[in-house]
């Protein structure tokens, strides 16, 4: 029982706007905290008050409007609630003004919802309309009943403890939903930075923040992999559309995470075709090893998975070092990348690879610096001739 209240009371309507779900559970809680205040008030004046009845009934008329804003909140119908409660608590101020005297702070809730209506995400000229209204009523309200005093006789500690409390919760209605939508804003601007750093290298993310000038870098020598599924196509064909988006993401997740193992920055995918960096924002000079053994990695990992015929999975793995230019083009879905003769050469030794081998060029053998078995190759590569390569 008491999980489906808290569910009902502190999940959001589906009924509700995207742009008011960040505010809703700051709002279900200034209702709440607000509904307590006027408990603990109401023991205070029945405790201390002789002819308490009217200011109790008062109290509980115009708090019955705020629970059926709150209702109204909770259900979805989010702008009605908050406007129906505002107009209970200016409403309960004016009568408790009049009845206990200026002196017991009621006035300070003009202010308090004035400022908690220009922080919900109505329309500006509603919640500007609205904000007017409570400052000007609380303009008249000083005019006339500033000097004036309690119509009952109530003790003077009543009123310091009345006056008190109005200040106090004020404060807490107002900064429970401005702390909490404070927090949300932290958490969601956290979203963004981690969504940011997955779609660029960190320091390039930082770069974008405080800069809306081109970002563009000169990498002097970098290291570049493509990884190709082969027979891609003939797999896609046999299987449906379901199964090939999930066996895409399930393997290309394990190779995402080999990346921060190997803290070598994933560039994209296209198609079946996964490429990868090393030695881009870190001068390291070891980032043709390090992406060598990511590729052997990244042939192991991918034997695990079978094809449409139950064989393992091959790849074609193209690797290459030299220099590149790097990136951020576009605006509104700007992206990260890399240009140049290097990473044109790196696909093209991908493409004329060996299924589960490395094809690199002499550029990266040289800079692995390492005794392997390898075999000697020569490609065509348009607009360069002959090139002699590595497999391994």
């Amino acid at each position: 029982m008491f999980k489906y209240i808290k569910k009902l009371i502190f999940t959001p309507s589906t009924r509700y706007p995207e742009n008011w779900k960040p505010a809703y559970l700051a709002m279900q809680l200034g209702f709440i905290a607000g509904g307590f205040g006027l408990l603990g008030r109401d023991l205070i004046i029945i405790l201390t008050v002789e002819n308490w009845n009217l200011i109790v009934f008062s109290e509980l008329f115009f708090s019955s409007f705020i629970c059926i804003g709150f209702i109204l909140h909770t259900m979805g119908f989010a702008q009605t609630g908050v406007i129906i409660s505002c107009f209970a608590g200016i409403s309960s101020a004016t009568a408790f003004n009049f009845l206990l005297g200026w002196s017991t702070f009621f006035h300070l809730w003009y202010i308090n919802l004035a400022i908690l209506i220009l922080a919900v995400p109505l329309k500006i000229w509603i919640k500007t309309s609205f904000a007017v209204i409570f400052i000007g009523l609380y303009c008249i309200m000083f005019l006339l009943f500033s000097n004036h005093e309690s119509i009952y006789a109530i003790p003077h500690i009543t009123e310091k403890i009345l006056g008190l409390s109005n200040i106090f919760g004020s404060l807490l209605v107002l900064g429970i939903p401005m702390g909490m939508y404070s927090l949300f804003l932290e958490q969601e601007r956290d979203k963004s930075e981690r969504l940011l750093y997955n779609i660029m290298p960190k320091a390039i993310a930082d770069r974008l923040k405080k800069t809306n000038e081109t970002i563009s870098i000169d990498n002097p020598e970098i290291s570049v992999l493509f990884a190709d599924i082969v027979n891609f196509t003939v797999m896609s064909e046999k299987l449906s559309a379901e199964k090939v988006v999930g066996f895409l993401n399930e393997m290309f997740s394990e190779f995402d995470e080999l990346t921060e193992k190997y803290n070598v920055e994933k560039i994209k995918t296209i198609g079946d075709s996964y490429m990868v960096v090393a030695g881009l924002t870190s001068s390291t000079n070891d980032h043709a090893t390090i992406l060598f053994k990511f590729g052997q990695k990244l042939i192991e990992i991918s034997s695990k998975y079978k094809d449409h015929m139950g064989d393992p999975i091959l790849l074609r793995i193209g690797l290459n070092s030299g220099p590149a230019v790097s990136g951020v083009i576009g605006k509104s879905k700007f992206s990260f990348d890399i240009w140049g003769d290097t990473i044109n050469t790196a696909a093209r030794l991908e493409s004329y690879g060996t299924p589960n081998k490395i094809h690199m060029s002499n550029n990266t053998f040289k800079l692995i610096n390492k005794k392997i078995e390898h075999d000697k190759m020569s490609i065509e590569i348009k607009g360069k001739g002959l090139m002699k390569t590595i497999l391994v």
